[in-house]
Formats: C-alpha cells, structure tokens, sequence
C-alpha cells in the first residue's frame, strides 16, 4: 500500500509537467524498463479496486505494467534515461508493442500479439516481457545469449508454442521479482511444447512461470536446462511435464503439478545439487523424474506423489549417486517403484521418508507365473549405501513388497535404518503342479550381502514376512569390530504361508511353507560383529537361518523366537561373542548338517533354551554325538529331550569326540525357574569360582542340558546353584548371561562329574 501511495503522489505531479519536455523511466533492477515523454501520455491509472498493475495510455501504444514489475519511477528534463540494454515487449491483448534501441541489430516483426524477434552480434540484451495476449507469442534467434526478463507475462497460443527460444549459445530465462508469469499452447497445436528451448536455459530470479501443455510437453529444452533459482509450475501437460537433454538443478523450484507421462525427465546426465522439486502424478507406467542416463544427487528437497500402477519416483537407466538431500516419496500404484536404477545405486548421505503402498502383481513370462513387486528402493544391479536416514513404510496393501532390494549384491556400511512392512504374503502357481510364494522383506538382495555397519530398526508384519533375506552369502559386521557400530533389531510377527500341505513329518503336519524369518541367507551367513536383538511371534517365525553354514566370530546376539531362532541346513560355529537364543515353539538352535561339527562350540558364548518341551532342545543337531567343542568358550542349552533314538542314535545324552574341555550332558529332569539366577561353580554353597551365571525369562522344564564353560576338567565334579540376586560387577551382562562378577547363588540345584 505505501508503494501505492507513493505512485498516486507521482501520478499528481505528472500533471503540473505537461508544459516542459519531461520523461518518464520506469526502473527494474538498476535498468530503465519503459520510457515516454510526458507529452505523448494520454492517461496513467491503476487497474482494479485494489490495485496490481499500472496502465499508460499513449497516443498511438497501450502499455500495462504489474506494480511489482518495477521498483521506481523518475523523470528527466530534455535528457532522457537511457534504456539500456533492454528490448520492451509489452501485450495488450490481441496486439503487442516492442521499445527497440537497438534497430540496427534486432529485428522485430509483430503480427496481432504474436512477436519474431531476430537478434544479430549486439551482447548482453534484456528482451523484458509484459501483459497478457491471447492468441499471444514469443520467438527469437539470437546468435548471442540473450536474457528473457518474463516480468508478469501471459501468453496463450492456440496453434502453436507459446514461446520459441533459439540460440546457439544458450538462453536466459529470468523470473521477475514476485511476478506471475504463464505460458500455454493450445489443443490444435502442432508442436512439441508451450515453451521450447533449442539449446541451453538458465533459469534465474524470484518470480514464478506457469507453463501449460495441451498437445504435448509443458516445456521442452533442447539442451541442459540449469535451474538456479525462481519457480517453475506445469500446471499439466499432455506427455513430459518438462523435457530436458541435461539437467541441473541448483536451486528455486520445480512443481509438476499434472502430467501423462514423466514429469520432469532428461536423455542426459543429470545432476540436482539444491531446490525444491515438487511432483503429482496419477498416470500409469510414468517417472516422476526419468534420467536415461546417470543422476548425481547432492542435495536439495524431491517430494513426489504418484498413484499410478507401474510407475516410478525417481528413475535412473544407468547410475544413481545420492550423497545428500531430503526425499519424501510415496508410491501407491501396483508394482510401482520410489527409487530405481537399472544399474548401481550408491547413496553415501541423505535424508528418505519413503511410503510404497501398491502390491505385487503376478505377470506371465514363458508360461510361468512371475510376481513383479513394489519396492521404495530398487537396484536391478548392486546397491551401496555408507550413510543416510531411511523411513521406509510398506502398509497392509503392499502383499510381498520390498523396502531395500538389489538384483546383484548388497552392501550396507552406515546410516540409520527404520523399515516397517506390514503386507502379508501369499501362495501361488507357478505354473501345472509347482507352487510358491512371496513374501515382504525389509532388506533383500539377489547377490550377497554385506552389512557391515548402521543402526537398523526392522519390523515385518505380515504373514511369512522378512527382515534380512540374501540369496547369496551374508556377512553381518566385521571382524574384531566394536558392538556399537552395527545395531540391529529385527521383528517379525506374522504366521507361516501354506504353499502345500502333506505328511510325512514325524508325528505329522508335514508341507512345505513360507516362514516369516528374521535374518536369512542361502549361503554362509557370518557374524562378526555389532548387536543383534531379533524376536518373532508368528508360527513359524525363525531368528536367524542359512541354507549352508553359520558362523559367529563375534559381537552380541539375542533371539527370542517362536520356531528355531538358529537353524542351518550345514554346521552352526560359535567361534567367538555372546549368543542368546529362546525358543518357545521350537529348538533354540538347530543345525541339520548331519555330521560331526554340526554345532560347534569354539570360543564364543552360547546359552540356548526352549520352553516348548520334547522333543524340542536346547542344542538340536539330530545326533548329540555330532557336537563338538574346539575352544575354551561357554555352552549353556536347556530344553526337552528327543529322547534316545533320533536318526543315529545319542538323542538323550552322547558322547564328544575330542572335546577341548569337560563338559556334561545332563539327562535328568530339572525345572529352571524364572527370576532365579543359576550359577555353575566348582563348589557347593557359597564358595568357589563364578564359572557363568545365567538366568531363564520364562520356566524351563528341561530334560536335557549341556554345560560347558572355560576352565571345566574331565572327571571333576562341578555344581549348579542357585540364588535370587544377579552377580554383582559382572564383567558381561547379557539377556540372562554374567560372566565374572561374584555370584551370591548358594542353593544347590544339581551336581554332575563332566565328561
């Protein structure tokens, strides 16, 4: 209003110029805009009850300018302002006047409201445009770069572009101070956009330009389209909300409010390094941002909304780099993708909330049903990731969806990591009488993996959902590393799937199933290092489990599951660290090698329960005799007995074959009683040495234990007494294990002489 003000006191004034030879210069970022003689105005006057724009009425030209196109108004005596370097283009609806200082280099031809302007040698022009036409245009070719000042323009071209834009050496797009500006062509165009661009564009300055395509593109740029600052919007487009060759954003905005196919898209490299994109679309089988080659993403804000099946957030058919940025993205079409690279993916940084809400689809390849999955991120090679902040939600609608998943191999060193999937699974046909299923996972590779690193909070709901599933090898911290640097906390809580039922299981209920399963692996899964908190709930719900082997040379692990919470299909090696495992629906550990080694005892810890009762152990590995103890570490398992005969016999008790230390396997029955704290000594009452104290979170009504524990000798007799208090000053204190510390356990639950 005091800009207002100010411009009605110049208003009055101008009245008492007349007489004299005066002009009036209208100024624009230090450069004069508009200039007439005093004597040549017919009238000055605000549009509107509340004034935006101010109309001069010339005797010959109509001119209308928006109040905040200009900054300040001057008048000069017999010396006029010069105008600078600034061509006026100004619209009046069907027709368009032109201010040219520079005839002898600019060319202008006008027809109606449409402007060809042909621009030759003459640097550094300001081509500054205003008011409203319709039909209205803009075209120029210039063989030097040339700055297009939209200073509060409307243009709309029912038979073509909008605005043409032509120089070998690339163009200027400025964005007058808080101006409105738009462009749009119209249906019976027969052209590929409403702004076209034949090289380069630099976007620049603090305005807006709303850009609408009814036949194709909104704006097409036959070069790299460089956004430093200002706001673009494409209020919808027929095809490409903006189409660019190469693309580098900086800063400003982009907001692709509507489109049919991709909304902002480059066949170049392309790089966004700052600003804001802002995208909707509800189309199908479309990417938000489509990069045919390689993105570099450094920074900046991309917040995108698709509903459409088989559509993407942000694609990339070559590699996709993100070291920083926030993203906010949500995907709830069938199939449809947040972040996808046909090739590698790497993010060392950045900031992902990350909501995939569509669900798998079963497609037929070759006579065979394929399940084609919704996934947030996705590589179709490898993916690695140092560092970030991952918000990843799959809701109840996503059935089999992946949050992190990598056709090659997986490589995970840092970041933080809050994954929930909550979309049940499902059994299908592949094709005649095979049968599958698929199910969600939180982390899934192809290839191997490698989690090395980061704080990972995962948690699958659904029916046979995962947390960490490789097909290849897995490798879960590094060696000799500290605890802290991998925290991992895994839950499931669905039920098993039916693939097919059948018998044949001892005592029945055999089939084949989809498990919901915490960490799992085809090949060797290894643990180095870092923290483990794994529990499950649901029938059939595993804590860790490969198909090969398992070793664990360190950190500290604890599973609480429903079904096994270890289980292999090759040997289980506890060479070093702390483990934990209760069960109680199934065995604490479980190793179907079938052959000597099948669970090992090296230098690690392990303290093993299920409260299942028989024929569910504590240590199952089909035959006791199997076990081995190669190091001085501790062995505690409690839980039912399979009695003696189990295939190959030594299911009650057996015999280890070369044992580095005594050992025990105790047959009789004992109740471990929740609350007590169960200390192996080398003596009875109160005296002797705290060997291991360990403690059970639910009743134990074991048949059949093993205690090993460093410093147990052959032929000694040791005992296991209890008391009601932890030890004190333990040198580790783990889900129910102590070791060190002084015990105060002084009543004795049992005796034994170690084997």
């Amino acid at each position: 209003m005091k800009k207002i003000a100010f411009l009605l006191t110049i208003l009055i004034s101008c009245l008492g110029l007349q007489a004299q030879d005066y002009y009036i210069n209208l100024h624009t970022a230090g450069q004069v805009m508009f200039q007439s003689n005093v004597n040549g105005i017919n009238s000055m006057n605000f549009q509107g009850s509340n004034p935006t724009s101010l109309n001069i009425n010339l005797s010959n030209d109509n001119y209308s300018f928006p109040i905040s196109a200009f900054d300040s108004i001057t008048f000069d005596l017999q010396n006029p302002a010069q105008l600078g370097d600034t061509v006026m283009v100004n619209y009046n609806g069907s027709t368009a006047t032109v201010q040219n200082p520079f005839p002898s280099s600019v060319f202008v031809t006008t027809s109606g409201a449409k402007v060809t302007i042909s621009s030759i040698g003459t640097s550094n022009i300001v081509y500054c445009l205003s008011g409203t036409a319709e039909p209205g245009r803009f075209e120029i070719e210039s063989t030097t770069t040339p700055t297009i000042l939209l200073n509060g323009v409307s243009l709309t071209n029912p038979t073509g572009k909008a605005m043409d834009l032509t120089c070998e050496d690339g163009i200027i797009l400025k964005l007058a101070d808080g101006t409105e500006n738009q462009l749009c062509d119209g249906a019976e165009s027969d052209k590929k956009a409403a702004l076209m661009c034949n090289n380069d564009l630099l976007v620049q300055g603090n305005g807006t330009l709303t850009v609408t395509g009814l036949v194709q593109h909104a704006a097409k740029v036959k070069g790299q389209l460089n956004m430093t600052s200002g706001t673009i919007v494409v209020a919808s487009s027929v095809t490409d909300g903006i189409h660019a060759e190469g693309l580098l954003v900086q800063g400003g905005n982009i907001n692709v409010l509507s489109c049919g196919d991709d909304a902002l898209t480059s066949e170049l490299d392309a790089y966004i390094y700052g600003g804001n994109i802002t995208i909707t679309s509800s189309s199908d089988s479309i990417n938000a941002i489509s990069i045919d080659s390689t993105l570099i993403v450094n920074g900046g804000t991309i917040d995108i909304n698709i509903t459409g099946n088989d559509a993407k957030c942000i694609k990339a058919d070559k590699e996709l780099t993100i070291n920083g940025g926030t993203f906010i993205l949500n995907h709830s079409g069938d199939v449809s993708k947040g972040i996808k690279s046909n090739q590698a993916i790497t993010i060392t940084d950045g900031d992902f909330t990350i909501v995939s809400s569509g669900s798998t689809v079963l497609e037929t390849i070759s006579g065979q049903n394929v399940p084609s999955y919704c996934t947030a991120i996705k590589g179709d090679t490898d993916i690695n990731i140092s560092g970030g902040t991952f918000n990843i939600t799959l809701p109840t609608t996503n059935h089999g969806g992946k949050s992190i998943s990598a056709d090659g191999n997986l490589t995970i060193s840092g970041g933080t990591f809050d994954i929930l999937t909550q979309g049940d699974g499902a059994a299908y046909t592949v094709s005649g009488n095979t049968k599958d299923a698929y199910t969600s996972s939180c982390i899934k590779s192809d290839g191997n993996m490698v989690i090395s690193g980061g704080n990972f909070t995962l948690r699958s709901t659904g029916s046979g959902g995962k947390g960490i599933s490789a097909d290849g090898t897995l490798e879960l911290g590094i060696p000799n590393g500290n605890n802290e640097d991998l925290i991992l906390d895994v839950t499931t809580t669905g039920n098993r799937i039916t693939v097919s039922s059948g018998g044949g299981w001892p005592g029945g209920g055999g089939g084949e199933y989809a498990n919901p399963k915490a960490i799992k692996a085809q090949g060797l899964l290894t643990i180095n290092s870092g923290t483990t908190t794994v529990l499950t709930t649901g029938t059939g719900g595993e804590g860790l489990e490969s198909k090969t082997q398992i070793n664990i040379e360190g950190g500290q692990h604890y599973f609480k599951c429903y079904d096994d919470c270890i289980n292999s299909s090759g040997k289980i090696i506890f060479n070093d660290g702390v483990t934990v495992c209760f069960s109680n629906g199934n065995d604490a550990v479980d190793s179907n090698a079938g052959q000597a080694g099948a669970i090992t005892i090296g230098n690690g810890v392990i303290f093993a329960y299920s409260t299942k009762g028989s024929p569910e152990e504590g240590f199952d590995c089909d035959n006791n005799n199997y076990i081995r103890i190669t190091g001085t570490g501790i062995g505690i398992s409690a839980g039912g007995s399979q009695g003696g005969g189990w295939p190959g016999g030594g299911g009650g008790g057996g015999t280890i074959t070369n044992p580095a230390q005594g050992y025990k396997f105790y047959t009789s029955s004992y109740n471990f009683q929740t609350g007590k704290y169960y200390t192996l000594s080398s003596a009875s009452g109160s005296g002797g040495t705290n060997m291991v104290t360990f403690s059970f979170e639910a009743n134990c009504n074991s048949s059949l234990a093993l205690i090993t524990a460093t410093g147990m000798v052959s032929g000694s007799t040791y005992y296991v007494k209890y008391g009601n208090e932890a030890p004190t000053n333990p040198t580790t204190e783990f889900h129910g294990i102590y070791l060190g510390g002084t015990s105060s356990a002084s009543t004795q639950a049992f005796s034994f002489i170690a084997q």
